[in-house]
């Protein structure tokens, strides 16, 4: 990326790299598809997307796989599923057609952070208390201070019952001095974790639209991948086919 592109872009991030698994970014429920038996499997790969955020975020808030999984280090792919079905039998325990609620997962985390508290301590030098939903308002700044303090963002794309809409992903490429988002995929009752913001400015593309205005993008782990999504168009989903309480984030603070 050129200093010129650096210059145009605010950006938010995380301080270290996120999750990776054999050069993912994040972790995939499909790859539980055949853990534990074809039925379990099959629900976990459907409905696993916040048990793998959740996942996901407290081996980043760990410093890695080796602390979670085993003194030893392995970084194995077959390392990686038997922590999250470990983390899925003790913790976030996935439901056929259902999945987790947010209000569970915030329930679940601050289970764990209660159980492995010295652990934690020890490793971070903090502790962590988490809840379910924020102000809408707030949701915006809240992810920011959440990625300034170095914690990932679980937020939901609700399931927008009986209803088409879905969230759009984007990729992002560079073009000279643009940053260029291209439509990939859409989605809806869904989890995702955000792992950055970009704010682009006045010149930038869209799906081969310059913008007119600020321009502000989520960067998220989702499916192994990175992806983005534009969060005015995230808020207009919500307004329009679903509501700020299945729509929201888990609000994760250092205390």
């Amino acid at each position: 990326m050129s200093e010129h592109i650096k210059s145009k872009l605010n950006i938010t991030s995380l301080s270290k790299p996120y999750v990776s698994i054999d050069g993912s970014f994040g972790g995939d429920q499909s790859w539980l598809e055949k853990a534990e038996g074809t039925r379990k499997g099959n629900v976990l790969k459907d409905y696993g997307c916040g048990l793998i955020a959740a996942s996901d975020i407290l081996m980043y808030l760990m410093g890695g796989m080796e602390h979670v999984i085993n003194p030893s280090g392995d970084k194995s792919m077959n390392s990686y599923k038997d922590y999250i079905l470990t983390m899925e039998r003790k913790y976030f325990h996935i439901l056929p057609w259902l999945g987790i609620s947010g209000i569970l997962l915030a329930w679940n985390l601050n289970l764990y952070f209660l159980l492995h508290r010295r652990d934690i301590q020890n490793r971070t030098g903090n502790r962590f208390r988490a809840h379910w939903f924020v102000r809408p308002k707030k949701m915006l700044s809240r992810i920011k201070e959440m990625l300034s303090d170095d914690i990932p963002v679980l937020i939901a794309i609700g399931p927008g019952f009986l209803r088409k809409g879905k969230v759009t992903f984007y990729n992002r490429s560079f073009d000279g001095t643009r940053t260029i988002f291209k439509p990939v995929t859409k989605t809806k009752d869904h989890y995702v974790t955000v792992t950055g913001i970009v704010e682009a400015s006045k010149g930038d593309q869209i799906d081969n639209k310059n913008v007119d205005e600020k321009l502000v993008m989520l960067e998220i782990s989702s499916w192994g991948k990175k992806y983005y999504v534009n969060y005015d168009e995230y808020v207009s989903y919500i307004k329009k086919y679903d509501n700020w309480y299945f729509s929201n984030m888990l609000y994760i603070k250092r205390v």
